[in-house]
């Protein structure tokens, strides 16, 4: 099987990944773009947890993962398109990385553990760009245990339909 293509990853799949202590065997199954803004967001995140420290830096130099750093006014024309309740739940990382997949002809998948990505997905009409980590983990033959709410299809599913509620009522 070759790689899983196009993957970009927020901030809560790295942190769970590294959780799962699965990091290594995921990056060796998929290919991983991650935003320098999520990169910073999961390595500070993790001085939450006593045993578990992210430092994706290294796994940036030997080219294990791609990390994209986008300017300023691309993720600023990306956010500016959105209404005052989208622009609230919105976080940084968020942002940039969602900045990054709407800007590109790419067929990218995103993963994230936040309803707000997988709304904007809806909104946006590219819901089937986004994937739960749950997906990616049993395409991947990854799957280990019953994942967090947050991490599965089913999470994606209503998140995704909300926000295509909302773009077609406006």
């Amino acid at each position: 099987m070759g790689k899983f293509q196009f993957l970009l990853l927020d901030a809560g799949p790295i942190i769970k990944l590294f959780e799962m202590g699965i990091w290594e065997a995921f990056i060796e199954k998929c290919d991983v773009t991650i935003s320098q803004t999520v990169a910073n967001e999961a390595k500070y995140a993790s001085q939450d947890y006593e045993d578990i420290c992210i430092d994706l830096e290294p796994y940036k130099e030997q080219k294990h993962i791609k990390v994209v750093d986008l300017e300023p006014s691309e993720v600023k024309t990306f956010y500016e398109k959105f209404n005052l309740q989208y622009k609230a739940i919105i976080h940084p990382g968020e942002k940039e990385i969602l900045a990054f997949l709407i800007n590109s002809s790419e067929d990218w998948k995103l993963c994230a553990a936040d309803g707000a990505v997988f709304r904007v997905l809806g909104f946006s009409r590219r819901a089937d760009q986004g994937i739960s980590l749950e997906e990616i983990l049993e395409e991947t033959g990854l799957s280990q245990s019953e994942l967090e709410w947050q991490y599965t299809k089913k999470f994606r599913d209503k998140y995704t339909k909300m926000g295509q509620i909302d773009s077609i009522q406006g």
